[in-house]
């Protein structure tokens, strides 16, 4: 080989190897074979100019440390960018047969082998060095080196522990002792990992193989997280928790299949915990899923009377059977009925008493407040907020409304299911009335079934002209007379 070395003809096998790689490196798809054949055109690239540059220069007016360190050179760089050729070859065979990806460490390590392998005859021969009798004498030496880069040396071989156990890869979401992030680099001494505040966290490798992990990615499979929360012990379990897979099921980013788990954990001196599981594709939306889920569990608990009790002892002075909690001033629940065209017939007193019976709503931002194709027995009139009225497969936007606007009226009062989803674009107070107050109405006022229903009438041909873009001649009276009749029917009303 080294007789090889010192001939004309690796210059030519140099440059023609050169030109092959050059090509075999562009008509490639394997990222990792481009990447392993760059470093070899690099290292014969290196070789042809010192190889040139030794025959150029004049041998008499050259000092012979000059030609010595051309000639090592060159020797060098000729056998690294061979190695560095072959292994990438072999290397890609091996991935031809097995899906599995080589470590890069791992391959580190050969090509530093075979490079110290090489490296060894070329000195001896061109610089007359007897490495094995420097090693002898250097005994001493090497020990105190070795303790000295005993740490260094215990990252690296951890390393390759890891990297052939291959319990994580570079993109994994993984979790090491208090250390929750996104790999971005595996190295020989520690492993990079990119926190979701995206800060830079580099851990040895010797500290990683001692903690346990936890990859969130691998196979890329969907993963679970949990949300625990506490509510009253007088709140039903089955409520709760049909609250939670309710909330689960609403946010887009939760998957459908597996579907969300809700169970109850353990009671304690003040609350029940409970704990929803809910499944993502990717773990990075984890932060964001939980910070959902507690916003719309406190939105839909608080709606349905079901309290989050606070982690101090409380004295709480409990209010009379049916006293409701009013989140807007009377004033102003006053006004609000008055607005509504439906309630235009009432007189001063029977307002006062639909006032009485409001139930005042909160949802927030996101939130579904009816849900198309579902049965409706409740009335909404927008106090604040705006929510969003959507329909058809691809839920595309009918209209939105803001303050003074009533959805959900032609369910409750006509038993259909609902004909639109509406979603709340920003926090919203909405006025609730159920079907038993209505049924009270007709009672009272027994011309009202007929007015409400040619108000509906006009409001549903309105709403339809709307959805199809056509301001069609609709007949408002076998509308109004088929609602009247399903209001009647729904309602036990007799004809007058």
């Amino acid at each position: 080989m080294l007789n090889f070395l010192e001939g004309h003809l690796p210059l030519v096998a140099g440059a023609i190897l050169m030109v092959l790689l050059l090509g075999i490196r562009g008509s490639t798809g394997d990222p990792s074979l481009r990447d392993d054949l760059r470093g070899a055109v690099r290292m014969l690239v290196a070789f042809l100019v010192l190889r040139l540059l030794s025959r150029v220069l004049p041998e008499a007016s050259t000092p012979e440390g000059v030609r010595k360190a051309l000639g090592v050179g060159w020797m060098l760089t000729f056998a690294y960018g061979v190695i560095r050729a072959a292994v990438a070859f072999v290397l890609k065979l091996v991935r031809m047969r097995s899906p599995v990806t080589t470590p890069k460490i791992l391959r580190d390590v050969i090509d530093f082998t075979l490079y110290a392998l090489a490296t060894v005859p070329i000195l001896q021969s061109q610089l007359n060095l007897d490495l094995a009798g420097l090693v002898a004498t250097s005994a001493v030496l090497t020990v105190v080196i070795g303790l000295a880069l005993q740490e260094t040396l215990g990252n690296l071989f951890a390393g390759l522990s890891l990297q052939l156990d291959r319990p994580f890869e570079v993109g994994d979401f993984i979790r090491i002792g208090e250390h929750t992030g996104r790999v971005v680099h595996i190295g020989w001494r520690s492993i990079r990992v990119a926190n979701f505040r995206r800060e830079l966290i580099t851990l040895p490798n010797s500290m990683v193989a001692k903690e346990h992990v936890k990859n969130f990615t691998q196979h890329r499979e969907p993963v679970g997280i949990e949300v625990q929360v506490g509510v009253s012990l007088e709140a039903p379990p089955n409520q709760v928790k049909q609250a939670l897979l309710d909330v689960a099921r609403e946010i887009p980013q939760i998957l459908v299949q597996p579907p969300p788990i809700a169970r109850t954990v353990s009671f304690g001196e003040s609350n029940v915990q409970y704990m929803v599981r809910v499944f993502l594709n990717d773990f990075a939306l984890s932060d964001s899923v939980r910070e959902e889920l507690h916003t719309r569990l406190w939105y839909r608990l608080r709606r349905e009377g079901l309290e989050l009790p606070h982690a101090q002892r409380t004295v709480h002075l409990r209010r009379e059977a049916g006293a409701k909690r009013r989140e807007l001033a009377d004033n102003t629940v006053r006004d609000l009925l008055r607005q509504v065209d439906l309630f235009t017939p009432l007189g001063p007193e029977e307002l006062e008493r639909l006032h009485r019976e409001v139930v005042v709503r909160r949802f927030g931002q996101g939130e579904r407040i009816i849900q198309e194709g579902d049965e409706g027995g409740t009335f909404y009139v927008m106090a604040s907020g705006e929510v969003s009225v959507r329909a058809g497969t691809i839920q595309a936007e009918i209209t939105r409304l803001g303050p003074g606007h009533y959805i959900g009226e032609m369910s409750l009062l006509t038993g259909e299911r609902r004909a639109a989803t509406v979603v709340a674009l920003t926090d919203s107070v909405l006025l609730e009335l159920d079907r038993p107050t209505f049924a009270r109405l007709f009672s009272d006022y027994p011309g009202l079934a007929r007015q409400l229903s040619a108000l509906l009438a006009q409001r549903r041909n309105q709403l339809r002209a709307v959805a199809q873009a056509s301001g069609g001649g609709a007949d408002h009276i076998p509308e109004a007379g088929r609602i009247l009749g399903r209001l009647r029917q729904l309602f036990g009303l007799k004809h007058e």
